[in-house]
């Protein structure tokens, strides 16, 4: 297994396991639109804009030996934050007449590096794909000169919050994500 950069190559890959998550966090755009629309959105948008959340630019992939995608983490500075749904409202608005926010809950806390998702395919979980990309995010972290990562982790999966305390985060804050309650953790990387 490699840890890398993601490149455009792999931005088909990267969205198809990002809607694993998606699929867990029931959000209401799916009341309304099909989970083929939200993926032809997200395609357009990252098109559109490299700033995009979902951008390869802004992942790192895990590759099996074969050369497939494993594993994504998206990750940014939190002052990206603002502008990361810009293409993809805009889309959902023109293609879609959906006008809410996808995503109306700031999900970072200010001076951070942000690890927005982190997913597996289900075949290579319990390999360390996960850890290795957390590690491989403190790396581009402290590349942007950013000396704290932090990430929200769903309150009702007990397992992903034992392995990022076992990385080194702590609980620092509550949040509400949708429907969902989480914890914010950070990891200090001085």
């Amino acid at each position: 297994m490699i840890i890398r950069a993601a490149t455009q190559a792999d931005q088909e890959a990267i969205l198809q396991l990002e809607q694993t998550i998606f699929d867990a966090m029931d959000l209401a755009i799916y009341d309304e639109l099909s989970v083929a629309d939200v993926q032809a959105a997200w395609r357009l948008a990252v098109t559109q804009s490299d700033q995009s959340r979902y951008h390869y630019r802004r992942a790192l992939v895990a590759q099996d030996d074969a050369g497939q995608v494993i594993g994504v983490l998206f990750g940014y500075p939190d002052t990206d934050e603002p502008v990361l749904d810009t293409a993809m409202q805009t889309v959902l608005a023109d293609q879609y007449s959906y006008h809410r926010w996808l995503f109306e809950d700031s999900e970072v806390f200010e001076n951070e590096w942000y690890i927005d998702s982190v997913v597996v395919t289900s075949a290579a979980r319990g390999q360390g794909v996960g850890q290795a990309l957390l590690k491989a995010a403190e790396t581009r972290a402290r590349q942007e000169d950013r000396h704290v990562i932090g990430l929200n982790v769903d309150d009702s999966n007990p397992d992903a919050m034992a392995l990022y305390q076992r990385l080194g985060f702590v609980p620092t804050g509550d949040l509400m994500i949708e429907s969902h309650h989480y914890t914010h953790m950070q990891k200090n990387l001085i």
